[in-house]
């Protein structure tokens, strides 16, 4: 059964495994509904602006990004496609848990960070003007890289360097897989982290519990805001 209320935010994904759209909950819902005369509860509204369109009935996989760390991936078929409004029918029996992606907890950033090289097939390139990227999120066991022009491949050794809590951390780590966006263009790296000592072993727990703190606060704002709202409008009423 989907715990809707345990969703931190979902990803929406071909059947094929291309990206449509990533949003939070601030995106989406789950408004009580009707098909054919008959109350449901597993249709999620996604609203936005410029959003791609499809045809009814296309599969999908939603991928809800859960509180305690998990992800669960769940089928679904689109029931309206608007470009500023998407309905998913959601699958809820059919819940998976990616097991492979919860050895690490991770947690969404913005962290700037710099390449500063690359190795590919036992050659080294330092460069004289290093890449600069975002850090879009993070774990223990690795992060996720904005795409690069010119990309990167499955494999290549990266020198990344970022910044936490003031102190520069140095990290080597590699290309697990390169994630395409819907229209086929790169939207970035996954990445593991390799020859991880303890110091930054610490450092990276360090960083993902401050950003996992920092993004409860704000989403017990979020509720707060949300729940003096509907006591103005009730009050209005």
């Amino acid at each position: 059964m989907l715990d809707q209320s345990g969703i931190v935010s979902v990803r929406v994904t071909g059947l094929d495994g291309k990206l449509i759209l990533e949003v939070d909950s601030e995106r989406f819902s789950f408004p009580k509904m009707f098909v054919n005369n008959i109350p449901v509860n597993n249709i999620m509204m996604i609203k936005g602006k410029d959003m791609p369109e499809f045809d009814a009935d296309t599969g999908v996989y939603v991928i809800a990004n859960m509180r305690n760390g998990d992800r669960i991936r769940y089928m679904g078929r689109i029931k309206m496609s608007l470009d500023y409004q998407l309905n998913i029918q959601i699958r809820d029996e059919y819940g998976t848990i990616m097991e492979e992606r919860r050895r690490f907890f991770k947690v969404r950033s913005n962290l700037r960070c710099v390449i500063s090289g690359h190795e590919r097939e036992g050659t080294v390139y330092e460069y004289d003007v290093p890449v600069m990227s975002v850090i879009k999120n993070v774990s223990i066991g690795g992060v996720f890289i904005e795409g690069t022009d010119p990309p990167y491949r499955k494999d290549d050794i990266l020198l990344l360097n970022f910044m936490v809590r003031g102190e520069l951390v140095g990290a080597v780590v590699r290309v697990l897989r390169l994630q395409l966006l819907i229209d086929g263009t790169l939207e970035g790296y996954g990445c593991e982290f390799i020859n991880v000592d303890q110091k930054m072993e610490g450092q990276l727990a360090k960083l993902v519990n401050d950003i996992q703190i920092e993004q409860r606060q704000e989403q017990l704002e979020r509720d707060f805001r949300r729940r003096e709202a509907k006591k103005r409008i009730k009050g209005s009423g």
